[in-house]
């Protein structure tokens, strides 16, 4: 086979995709190897191969992609003028080039638009991490301004005493603004609230024994670290916490009472 004939059966761009059985690969690649003429056919191909590629990309000059096809037709155009009659199946890779290069841009067109979905991944999740840092910031500023609030002349500390029977080793810190109807607790040394329970503060006056509700201690209520502030408390004789199913209850559950103190 002399080197046009070699040139136009396609085996070079077949061995170019690396389709070629491992034999015909290295019988190829010799005679290449002896051929300046088939080295420069197969760079040709090689670079061809790579600006269609880069081509696919969305990011690329429109002029890139045209200058490739008006390359891919210009060579489609020599071949036709060489009418000749088939001799050979290697008259038929020609074709098998075509389609497997054809299958090579559906892939990279494939694999932009998965690269593409992994972008709106990534951004949605850093969306969310900004979203948690800045939640994050609000509860440092929260918690900062009830430090300052506990450390107010007016706040008076109180301490409730854990019950004997459900908390004997607990206690909760309390501090108590009668002036502005304010109360902070501390309920870290409480024992964690059970799946599908929640703590409840109650505000106690007693003869008679009258308790009134004053907020559920959900985490979510808490600016961090379990301290809970409490607004509009009404006069109160000492504070209770007992533990009530999730959401809270209109009275308390004295047999799950976890602490009680007095002012």
């Amino acid at each position: 086979m002399t080197t046009k004939e070699y040139i136009e059966s396609g085996l070079l761009e077949l061995y170019v995709y690396g389709v070629l059985s491992d034999k015909e690969q290295k019988q190829v690649a010799a005679d290449v190897a002896k051929d300046a003429e088939l080295q420069s056919e197969v760079e040709a191909i090689e670079t061809t191969l790579l600006e269609l590629s880069k081509a696919t990309s969305t990011g690329l000059d429109t002029s890139v992609k045209k200058n490739v096809l008006q390359r891919i037709n210009q060579r489609s155009t020599q071949v036709k003028q060489k009418v000749k009659i088939i001799t050979s199946n290697y008259s038929y890779f020609g074709w098998a080039a075509a389609i497997l290069l054809l299958g090579g841009i559906l892939w990279l067109l494939k694999l932009n638009q998965d690269l593409q979905q992994e972008i709106k991944v990534v951004s949605t999740e850093l969306e969310s991490k900004e979203t948690e840092v800045v939640n994050s910031n609000e509860k440092v500023q929260n918690l900062e301004e009830l430090l300052l609030k506990m450390a107010e002349p007016g706040a008076r500390k109180l301490t409730l005493p854990g019950n004997e029977l459900n908390a004997p080793n607990s206690a909760v810190a309390a501090f108590y603004d009668e002036e502005t109807n304010e109360l902070i607790l501390d309920i870290s040394r409480l024992p964690e609230a059970p799946e599908g329970m929640v703590y409840q503060a109650w505000s106690l006056t007693f003869e008679p024994l009258t308790p009134n509700s004053i907020g559920v201690l959900a985490e979510e209520n808490s600016p961090g670290n379990k301290l809970f502030k409490l607004q509009n408390i009404p006069t109160s004789e000492g504070f209770g916490i007992t533990l009530e199913p999730e959401g809270g209850s209109e009275s308390p559950n004295l047999d799950q009472l976890y602490a009680l103190g007095t002012i």
